[in-house]
């Protein structure tokens, strides 16, 4: 039997699953990014540029799958924790014809990216892990 998932940690799981989801299904349905949502990416006359929809839809796909799985590892029972494991396997398997076809969509296109889109998403992430971190594991007595 798995030891009990923290209430905190359960909690981030149900919301970051239900973001996941909600941003996967938008993904799949629309096959593009919203307007105000940086791509990263620029064509040769330096225009916003996005990759075509089938990548899109397949990482919609990828996300919708993860977004499925987190609440189901907040369970923390033992067969719902299988089922999770089996679901970010499958995200995984389609993550990466995903990569290949935005890879070769870049190639293609002689599209390159946008170095400040990298900069700040490293910035992001820091900022995220350091709160994330904080919070549920600073909050221990």
């Amino acid at each position: 039997m798995p030891p009990p998932v923290p209430s905190l940690l359960a909690v981030e799981l149900v919301v970051v699953g239900a973001v996941s989801l909600l941003l996967g299904l938008y993904l799949m349905l629309r096959g593009t990014l919203p307007r105000w949502v940086p791509s990263g990416f620029v064509d040769p006359a330096g225009n916003r540029a996005e990759l075509s929809r089938p990548v899109y839809r397949l990482l919609g796909l990828t996300s919708v799958l993860a977004g499925i799985a987190c609440p189901l590892v907040a369970l923390g029972q033992p067969v719902p924790l299988v089922i999770a494991f089996v679901l970010i396997g499958l995200a995984l398997l389609c993550a990466i014809p995903a990569a290949v076809m935005a890879l070769s969509d870049q190639h293609r296109r002689s599209l390159r990216r946008k170095w400040s889109t990298t900069v700040w998403s490293f910035l992001v992430f820091i900022v995220v892990m350091t709160i994330n971190g904080s919070f549920l594991y600073g909050t221990r007595p």
